[in-house]
């Protein structure tokens, strides 16, 4: 009996060993019949990957999904439950969608490359009226006549926006001060001083294709943008500077926000929110998008 549980045994660890090897992907496209993988945290691979985070769910919210499936797939009955790192390499905003990038495992120990660095938008702007918060969750604080503004105008204005520019953080962010969240102080009815910061914006061009509930083609007051942006970029403050700008002259905020791309992460690579509590989906998308994240390195 000994012997036969040892063999039982040796084939259950050789099974998670080949069901957690990662292998190169052209795609993490999750597949048609995801593998079962062994109910052990040693059968969840670790590794990066990424899902479409939708409107209304924080970042945090999605790290809290997926980890719970992953741990509830692996509880055993009557055991203390086993812990499965997760997070995030970028916060989008609640109200935001597209591309965001997780760490399972050992993978969190690469998210602080994301954090930093690049990523694409496409967003979509209201002229006219300025919110508290810089985008439409907010309530509005000014009003100003938009009707001189043509696309035109927008474009000229384009080339102060793109390249090393400057940027004050918004109240309504998840920066710190003094062990506090600008967001809550902001709530408290708290305005505090922010230091500007340097931002990088390779490119930064119109786009009328609209975004989510704003489908395109785009007409003023409406008017869209299309970016690439170094982290550390509020997309919400490029979009209020840019109609407080001289040659614009009046006020916008936010309507719209996807994140199309961060690191080697595209939208077509992304895990959909239906997927989230499948404990086989999750696993098999972290095996697939290893693919990626080699190419990237290797790039």
């Amino acid at each position: 009996m000994r012997a036969r549980a040892c063999l039982v045994l040796g084939a259950m660890l050789r099974t998670a060993r080949a069901l957690t090897t990662p292998t190169r992907a052209a795609s993490a496209a999750p597949s048609a019949a995801p593998a079962a993988f062994l109910r052990t945290r040693e059968g969840i691979p670790d590794g990066l990957c990424a899902v479409y985070k939708p409107p209304d769910w924080t970042s945090a919210n999605v790290v809290a999904k997926v980890r719970a499936t992953l741990e509830k797939a692996i509880k055993i009955p009557g055991q203390k439950k086993t812990k499965v790192k997760v997070g995030h390499g970028g916060t989008l905003d609640p109200a935001a969608r597209g591309v965001l990038v997780l760490g399972v495992g050992k993978g969190c120990r690469q998210l602080e490359a994301y954090l930093a660095g690049g990523k694409e938008y496409r967003a979509v702007a209201k002229l006219g009226e300025a919110t508290d918060t810089l985008d439409g969750e907010g309530e509005v604080t000014e009003t100003a006549a938009w009707d001189h503004v043509t696309p035109a105008t927008l474009e000229a204005a384009l080339p102060d926006f793109t390249g090393e520019i400057w940027q004050v953080p918004p109240m309504y962010s998840a920066l710190r001060r003094n062990g506090t969240r600008l967001y809550e102080l902001a709530r408290s009815g708290i305005e505090v001083e922010r230091e500007r910061r340097q931002v990088r914006v390779p490119r930064l061009a119109l786009d009328d294709a609209g975004v989510g509930d704003h489908p395109g083609p785009l007409a003023l007051p409406l008017f869209g943008l299309d970016l690439e942006c170094s982290g550390g970029t509020y997309v919400r403050t490029l979009i209020d500077d840019l109609a407080r700008h001289e040659g614009v002259g009046t006020v916008a905020h936010m309507v719209e926000l996807e994140r199309t791309r961060q690191g080697p992460f595209a939208l077509g690579d992304c895990l959909d929110s239906e997927q989230w509590a499948d404990f086989d989906a999750v696993c098999q998308h972290v095996v697939d998008s290893s693919g990626i994240v080699g190419d990237d390195a290797d790039g």
